[in-house]
């Protein structure tokens, strides 16, 4: 049910974005590179998410059966709210280990690859990236005995927000950044100048408590790309899903710590 509602989701975001009094930035449809992200929408976003919830299904509550219990008969407003503050909270804790660690940086440079941000560029991901986020998320939140239904209802609300905040659309949101991630404040994120702030998903809170939120309105929304190689990164799926096998470079995380204070949150 929570696949149904997130395509329908999907297809409503997809037709605002066509809109062009909305989009930040003319740009094609099948714009280049569509089927590779298409791939991964399919196989790591979809394909891989049904396979390993079906396999954490027997687990669910093997921690605590009364747990399990307790979550089961507490009001769905309850439990619901739960599941969406820890899928969030998991969300951007993961995000922070992908860029602090050079192997998991690897991985998820294929994501900051996108050189358009749009609702296709949300799902660009290497599988291990994909794979990390479902067990962080929704596959331990079922570990833990929540009720599939708050489980796919923070799925649900987290999806539809990561693909709004990739979205190519332009305007004013900045009355929600107090509280939520917005497409602007995301973007900065795919800059290279301030890719290592702003990791949350949905809420901003985690990023204002790790001090990690940048919110500078003159700071530059182009290009997005991989720090220190923004023309050079393979665009392609079966190069990207190769290429962390084979570099062994480092995140300058020094570089742009030098750069940070010029973009300190607001």
């Amino acid at each position: 049910m929570d696949l149904l509602l997130f395509g329908t989701a999907l297809m409503l975001l997809i037709a605002v974005e066509r809109l062009p009094r909305l989009q930040l930035h003319a740009s094609p449809f099948f714009r280049p590179f569509f089927v590779s992200d298409f791939w991964y929408l399919a196989t790591g976003a979809v394909l891989l998410s049904v396979v390993m919830r079906t396999q954490a299904l027997p687990w669910a509550g093997i921690f605590s059966e009364s747990i399990r219990q307790t979550l089961a008969e507490a009001p769905f407003m309850l439990t619901g709210g739960m599941a969406l503050v820890l899928h969030d909270l998991g969300a951007y804790l993961l995000h922070m280990m992908l860029h602090r660690f050079t192997l998991l940086w690897e991985f998820h440079k294929v994501h900051h690859s996108s050189r358009t941000l749009d609702w296709l560029a949300t799902f660009r991901a290497h599988l291990c990236e994909h794979a990390l986020r479902h067990l962080l998320s929704p596959v331990l939140l079922i570990i833990l005995g929540f009720p599939l239904i708050a489980v796919g209802m923070a799925s649900l609300v987290t999806g539809v927000w990561a693909v709004l905040v990739h979205a190519n659309l332009g305007g004013s949101w900045r009355w929600l950044e107090p509280v939520l991630i917005t497409p602007r404040l995301h973007r900065l994120h795919h800059v290279p100048a301030t890719s290592t702030r702003n990791f949350g998903v949905f809420l901003s809170v985690w990023d204002r408590l790790g001090d990690t939120l940048v919110t500078d309105p003159t700071a530059a929304l182009q290009p997005t790309g991989v720090p220190g190689a923004v023309e050079r990164y393979p665009q392609t799926w079966p190069q990207q899903f190769v290429e962390p096998f084979t570099r062994r470079t480092t995140y300058e995380q020094t570089a742009y710590k030098a750069a940070a204070p010029s973009y300190d949150a607001q």
